[in-house]
């Protein structure tokens, strides 16, 4: 979606949306301030809203949506509010790999009859694909929210080789 034009369709499903999580009357209008779950948005008084309009409320609550994730996220591995969190390539990489590699043991419990080098390439190429699945989701994300400009495109081209490399030294046992 870019921030010049928006379909009908769009603005249905935003609708939609804030109707399905309000807790609210339909006639409350919107406010940036209140809680998701008493938005509301009503399209059937007042003046039509502008596309500028409609993308703000739009991008407005994926942001918030995205920062629910984020504050979720932060809680359930002990960051606390406001810790500095290196966002390097390598920083980032290496938390995805060391979150992913964990998962081996649990790996190994499910398919014993591999294990050494053979069982540690059918894990990476398992792993490897759904990480591979969720930098393309989040690229999209990205795009659809208009943040996916070259340097971030390089940052994350940059993290996803980080990521494969980490996982053939896991392969080679390195």
């Amino acid at each position: 979606m870019t921030t010049s034009a928006i379909s009908a369709t769009q603005v249905t499903n935003f609708y939609a949306l804030y109707q399905s999580s309000s807790k609210t009357s339909a006639t409350t209008t919107y406010d940036a301030a209140a809680q998701p779950a008493q938005d509301t948005l009503d399209l059937g008084k007042g003046e039509p809203l502008s596309k500028e309009q409609t993308n703000g409320l739009i991008l407005e609550r994926a942001f918030n949506k995205l920062r629910s994730v984020v504050d979720d996220a932060r809680a359930e591995l002990g960051i606390p509010e406001g810790a500095e969190l290196d966002t390097s390539a390598e920083a980032t990489a290496q938390r995805i790999g060391d979150f992913a590699l964990n998962f081996f043991d649990k790996y190994l419990e499910k398919h014993p009859e591999v294990e050494g080098e053979a069982a540690r390439k059918q894990f990476a190429e398992f792993i490897g694909g759904a990480i591979s699945q969720g930098i393309e989701e989040a690229r999209g994300i990205l795009d659809s929210l208009s943040a996916l400009n070259p340097e971030v495109t390089s940052k994350i081209d940059n993290i996803a080789d980080l990521i494969k490399k980490r996982l053939e030294n896991f392969v080679s046992g390195k």
